[in-house]
């Protein structure tokens, strides 16, 4: 027995010396919301930091960054260092803007805040940098402005470069991404204008150079790019429950709609609207989410035409569908559930584009957005 302590002590220093498994596990960040906003009772403390099974699609909740309310959108910047989020709200006297949060991305997905600017306009629903990784772009749902930020070398944000409120009488901008145009064409949608508009970046100012007009009514929310089609690109409208093919000229601009289906089966009589947009890598399928039906959409695509054939619906086991997320390999995809507070895994049949419930579902409080890491 006088031997078994040394013995003992000398194999717990071993195990402590031992180097620790590297956790390989992607990183999934999920924005969310904090509060109750009317629209939503917001249950979440803050951004998520998730691991993502690859095997099952679960996530497991690593981190939690608080001290920000209504993180509802989400960006990560091309070289990964930074995420950037906005803080949705603004719109009272004494608020009338919301904000927009710097973090570096540290070891395990662990966010360290830099800095944080106004949003110059109410209920920033949108974040996105520019394809170079430059500037920071969002859209403010209420005011219906979109704003630029320069991005300093230590991931920090500049004040803002421009603003642009849309026309129209009551604008709601609710997306702003980069095109696959090159590093200064950017393009707005804009639900309450019922208009996809192209900027013009010029030294991170958005100027206005084209636009494409839906119909009355329609309210477009999101918009997706083909993957090997850069003229090639699909707007969902959350009004009329519908999704478009667009095509552009070979500059990014004179857009047209190709083609439209409705997001819904056939019979439908229940409240709907849509949320979100994504083509799947391979280029052969387009998804949608149905708040309301509450469910995935899936349409194949010829590239070539921009022609839809509808697939098929597969319910997100859960309320109301905000963002989903295709993983990069085209494998999995994971639906984020408002109202329910779950995230939902499926994989996908590379060759019908068909979801397939992975049976996992993971408890995340008021998720709204899924970014990848």
């Amino acid at each position: 027995m006088k031997y078994l302590l040394p013995a003992l002590l000398f194999l717990a220093a071993c195990n402590q010396n031992q180097p620790q498994k590297q956790d390989t596990r992607p990183i999934v960040f999920v924005g969310t919301y904090t509060e109750d906003l009317g629209f939503v009772q917001g249950k979440a403390a803050g951004i998520y930091t998730c691991r993502l099974d690859t095997a099952t699609g679960a996530l497991l909740i690593t981190d939690t960054t608080t001290g920000i309310a209504n993180p509802s959108f989400l960006t990560v910047s091309p070289d990964k260092k930074y995420l950037y989020a906005v803080a949705e709200n603004g719109g009272k006297p004494e608020s009338p803007y919301g904000s927009v949060v710097a973090y570096r991305i540290e070891g395990g997905g662990k966010l360290l805040k830099i800095n944080e600017m106004p949003s110059y306009g109410a209920a920033p629903c949108h974040i996105s940098t520019d394809a170079g990784g430059k500037y920071v772009l969002i859209a403010n749902y209420v005011t219906g402005n979109v704003v630029s930020y320069g991005l300093n070398p230590d991931g920090s944000l500049t004040d803002s470069l421009s603003s642009d409120k849309h026309p129209g009488s009551s604008p709601w901008a609710h997306m702003i991404i980069p095109t696959p145009f090159g590093a200064e064409r950017i393009l707005a949608v804009d639900k309450g204008d019922d208009q996809v508009f192209l900027y013009q970046m010029n030294a991170g100012k958005l100027l206005r150079a084209d636009s494409l007009h839906l119909s009355p009514g329609a309210g477009p929310r999101h918009f997706d790019f083909h993957p090997s089609n850069r003229t090639l690109g699909f707007v969902i409208n959350e009004n009329s429950s519908s999704i478009a093919a667009v095509r552009f000229g070979a500059d990014g601009l004179k857009p047209a709609i190709l083609d439209s289906l409705s997001t819904l089966p056939a019979g439908f009589q229940g409240n709907n609207t849509c949320a979100d947009i994504h083509v799947h890598p391979n280029g052969r399928f387009v998804y949608g989410s149905n708040r309301g039906h509450n469910s995935i959409v899936i349409f194949s695509v010829d590239p070539a035409s921009g022609k839809l054939a509808l697939v098929g619906h597969e319910s997100t086991q859960g309320a109301l569908p905000r963002n989903f997320m295709i993983t990069p390999d085209g494998k999995l995809l994971l639906a984020a559930n408002q109202n329910s507070g779950n995230v939902v895994a499926f994989r996908i049949d590379p060759e019908t584009g068909k979801l397939k419930h992975t049976g996992v579902s993971s408890n995340v409080p008021t998720p709204v957005c899924l970014k990848i890491w």
